[in-house]
């Protein structure tokens, strides 16, 4: 059993450590940050060649925009992580960073990607669904997967948005009410 066991352990995999975080809110602008740990990959040419995050459950997004900079000190992996794409989708509900391999990894401390960019302008700033997908951490034991799901946070109306939606609704069915009276 200790043999069973002590297999068991060395083969199973890492926990999830890629982050994908509000770094920053100003002028409708949702600015984010992904941070992956070390030995962790994304689009890796044989496996998955490309990585996605999705954030879905956004309210009036009329833009995106892929990162601008990076925490490598080299020029190589600073080029490779700024190739993301950005998609809006679902009418400004979701939005979808793409990249494409190759992809880049195996780093001795946490790496950072910055400036990953939402525009919704007049929404505040709450929960919405995150997942990722073409995320792998590379270890003696092969390459395992990273993917995450969970929540983020994003564009979502304004409680007085809300307010004002559901007072809409009290009028128009007190209306309706009084047209069926009369």
């Amino acid at each position: 059993m200790g043999l069973a066991l002590a297999v068991g352990v060395l083969l199973a995999a890492p926990a999830h450590a890629v982050q994908f975080a509000l770094s920053g809110v100003a002028g409708g602008v949702f600015s984010y940050t992904l941070t992956y740990d070390p030995l962790d990959n994304y689009a890796i040419p044989g496996w998955e060649d490309r990585a996605t995050i999705r954030l879905s459950g956004l309210t009036g997004v009329v833009s995106a925009a892929g990162p601008p900079g990076t925490s490598y000190d080299d020029e190589f992996g600073n080029a490779i992580n700024l190739n993301w794409t950005a998609e809006v989708l679902a009418g400004g509900t979701e939005v979808v960073f793409t990249h494409m391999g190759p992809g880049t990894g195996n780093y001795d401390v946490p790496m950072h990607v910055y400036g990953f960019s939402i525009t919704a302008p007049g929404q505040g700033a709450g929960s919405v669904a995150f997942e990722t997908s073409g995320f792998r951490t590379d270890t003696t034991n092969g390459l395992f997967d990273r993917d995450v799901m969970g929540s983020a946070v994003g564009p979502v109306p304004e409680p007085s948005t809300w307010a004002l939606l559901l007072g809409g609704l009290v009028v128009a069915a007190g209306a309706t009410k009084l047209r069926r009276r009369g």
